[in-house]
């Protein structure tokens, strides 16, 4: 089970040169994605379900889908208050006989560590030594059942309302002058329309049929998940955070067999939506997963021109190329792989830089209610051109998921991270934060 820490190690061990960020471009897109506002210390500026397409196992609490869900599954079936509110009105009536789903989340943190003003280059717990609301999710949803051979329609919208983490998830082009403009009353808490597709299943296409999206959508690259209450840790891996968010386009997911299925799709590009950046990209991606749901792979692509942008001062023009393994070992101990290469040319005064690494993540269901989660990952930015830093970053965190009632989730966890090159945490090139979230299901 550990020979993947091996492979990864000897993936990323190589040292690679260290090249300055170009003056007066942005490592990352313009407007500048994933991104804290300008008036919050950093190291610099960064750069997607309410169901997923390879749902976090390891993070789920218990009444979550199960990691083999692709990502256009049903919400689960629990409800929660707002669900129940409407039981038995004429709105909550509507609903059920339509079969939309509406429920959500607000998710508060604390964290203290090592550095005084800012965590960065590690974001959703960017803010050093304080509070943040990370999340408030709203999703509605008309979910397709693939099991009825018969042309069904379907629809999902996810917002953050608001919340620090949409800082991160606004694309270019949609609503992003929230962060762009430092004096935008929500430059802080801004929202985001993080999904909106509109979903048609045809059963004659494909042997088990197949269904299209068509919007914007969370990116099927990727293990983790920005839903709060589907992905083990309120931190995010460098490879998640550093890799898209969402992509606007078409995504066609055809089932062949009981085992196999494969993902096509047409995007205008990584985390960008109807703009003069946008450019033709192709979203792909080849998945086994057996009906006995003990294991999972996937092999997911990205690829566009991969040159940034220079016209438009625009740096998400890159590829991925993405391999997952989820297996589960025994009814409580799960194991997962994910690793991931990315690359893009052209890049002012850098030329070429790729970045590309390997998380394995383990998680042991104790019991319904309490849960461990275990996070290793090997990062390598090569030239620092998405985390401002060179170097290759390692770190690992350990966190518990209790959730005392079917709506609370409580989450304390501790993450060290170390660049073996150079210092990007405030002068220091290590970082130790102890978190603490609370999920709150509504």
């Amino acid at each position: 089970m550990f020979t993947p820490l091996l492979l990864t190690a000897a993936l990323v061990s190589g040292q690679a040169p260290v090249a300055p960020t170009p003056p007066g471009v942005l490592p990352m897109t313009r407007p500048v994605v994933r991104t804290m506002p300008q008036d919050v210390p950093q190291q610099m500026p960064q750069p997607t379900p309410a169901a997923p397409a390879a749902t976090a196992v390891v993070s789920m609490p218990a009444d979550a889908a199960p990691a083999e869900a692709p990502k256009d599954e049903p919400p689960a079936a629990t409800k929660y208050a707002l669900e129940k509110a409407l039981t038995g009105t004429s709105l909550g009536t509507l609903l059920d006989n339509r079969g939309i789903k509406i429920n959500g989340w607000t998710q508060l943190s604390y964290n203290a560590g090592t550095a005084s003003n800012t965590n960065a280059p590690v974001f959703m717990t960017d803010t050093a030594n304080g509070f943040q609301m990370n999340q408030n999710y709203l999703s509605i949803n008309k979910s397709v059942d693939t099991s009825k051979k018969e042309v069904q329609y379907g629809f999902g919208v996810d917002l953050i309302l608001p919340g620090t983490d949409a800082r991160t998830t606004l694309v270019r082009g949609l609503f992003d002058g929230q962060i762009n403009n430092p004096d935008h009353a929500s430059k802080l808490y801004p929202v985001d329309p993080f999904q909106f597709y509109g979903t048609v299943f045809l059963p004659g296409l494909g042997a088990q049929g197949t269904t299209v999206k068509v919007g914007r959508i969370a990116t099927h690259c990727e293990y983790e998940l920005i839903q709060a209450p589907d992905t083990p840790f309120i931190t995010r891996s460098l490879l998640f955070q550093y890799n898209p968010f969402t992509h606007t386009g078409v995504w066609a997911t055809t089932q062949l067999s009981d085992s196999w299925s494969v993902g096509n799709g047409i995007a205008a590009g990584n985390d960008v939506f109807i703009d003069q950046a946008s450019q033709p990209q192709y979203l792909g991606q080849i998945k086994y997963a057996p009906k006995d749901g003990k294991t999972q792979v996937l092999f997911n692509t990205a690829i566009t021109s991969p040159r940034f942008n220079v016209a438009e001062n625009f740096g998400n023009n890159y590829n991925v190329y993405n391999f997952q393994v989820i297996q589960k070992l025994s009814d409580k101990l799960t194991y997962v792989l994910d690793t991931s290469f990315s690359h893009e040319d052209n890049i002012p005064d850098i030329g070429s830089a790729s970045w590309y690494g390997a998380v394995q993540y383990l998680n042991y269901q104790h019991t319904e209610k309490v849960a461990s989660n275990f996070r290793f990952e090997l990062f390598e930015d090569s030239k620092g051109f998405r985390t401002g830093t060179a170097g290759l970053y390692t770190g690992v965190t350990y966190g518990i998921t209790y959730k005392p009632v079917e709506s609370i989730i409580v989450r304390p966890s501790v993450l060290y991270m170390n660049n073996n090159r150079n210092a990007p945490f405030e002068g220091s090139q290590n970082l130790v934060t102890a978190s603490l979230d609370v999920i709150l299901r509504w």
